[in-house]
């Protein structure tokens, strides 16, 4: 996958002996700023912070992994990409940077995984910033989720898109409030991206085994997990787009009631992914830098 214009300098390869993995992800800012990890959500990759990677990184050191399977990260052998599984993965990889505490930023699937690692490691995350996403967010699956959580015909559904790149292009119109309105580079840039995930068969068993896997995960166990995150009474700031089409903001209203302490910062005119579709926006929502 190519590397957006702007961010090869920090595009770096890291091993983590305990898993056996090697996770590709954006290395930025200085060493020894405090630390940020940006989770992307399902189906995405690292690149889904291009647009706000730069300007972190003049606070924080700010790191971007694609998770395993994802992007540039080789799948690992064998393991189904559980919240548990990906949330070690995560932990070894703060650890191996030297990275504790941290604050957690976490797009849709990727907010719920920052919450699964806040939980389970007391004392490594200082703050949550959830986008759109979390483990009271999920929501009630729709008929097009559904029939992608049923094996065999769900990735019937998703190769429709291989070979078919306007399709693919398509498909990506509830992630965005207007998709016709980024920028001429931005669309250019998501439609090459897109067309590259429905080509790749690592990706597509990344996306199924999370999607099935942290579904299964939240139902059984989610509003549980939420509960002790909030107990830790780490700071949390819900961000979301107020046209999200996926998990719309009523969702996100709430989690934050059910979170006391949290704040919700509502995004007009933002869909699914407000810090690719209004990065300044975003970026003065989360309070991640100084106004």
């Amino acid at each position: 996958m190519r590397i957006p214009s702007g961010l090869e300098q920090w595009a770096t390869q890291v091993t983590l002996p305990g898993s056996g993995l090697d996770v590709f992800c954006y290395d930025a800012g200085p060493r020894d700023a405090p630390g940020a990890l940006l989770v992307h959500g399902l189906g995405d990759e690292a690149d889904t912070w291009r647009r706000v990677i730069a300007p972190l990184s003049e606070r924080y050191r700010v790191v971007a992994p694609d998770l395993p399977g994802y992007g540039r990260s080789p799948a690992p052998a064998r393991t189904r990409l559980t919240p548990r599984f990906l949330g070690r993965v995560l932990q070894e990889l703060l650890e191996r940077l030297g990275m504790r505490p941290v604050t957690m930023v976490g797009s849709s699937l990727g907010a719920a995984l920052s919450q699964v690692v806040a939980a389970s490691v007391p004392g490594l995350v200082s703050r949550l910033v959830l986008v759109d996403g979390g483990l009271r967010a999920m929501g009630r699956p729709n008929r097009g989720l559904l029939l992608m959580l049923i094996p065999v015909v769900g990735e019937r559904r998703y190769r429709r898109f291989a070979g078919n790149l306007d399709a693919a292009f398509a498909s990506l119109i509830p992630y965005y409030a207007r998709l016709g309105n980024l920028p001429v580079e931005e669309r250019r840039f998501l439609r090459e991206r897109v067309g590259e995930r429905v080509a790749s068969t690592t990706q597509m068993r990344a996306y199924f085994s999370s999607l099935r896997s942290f579904t299964a995960w939240t139902w059984a166990r989610g509003r549980r997990a939420a509960r002790r995150v909030a107990a830790l009474g780490i700071p949390t700031t819900y961000v979301w787009g107020a046209q999200d089409h996926l998990i719309p903001v009523d969702a996100g209203r709430a989690a934050h009631a059910q979170h006391e302490g949290s704040q919700l910062i509502v995004i007009p005119g933002a869909g699914h992914l407000p810090h690719q579709e209004a990065p300044q926006e975003f970026l003065a929502a989360s309070g991640l830098l100084p106004g």
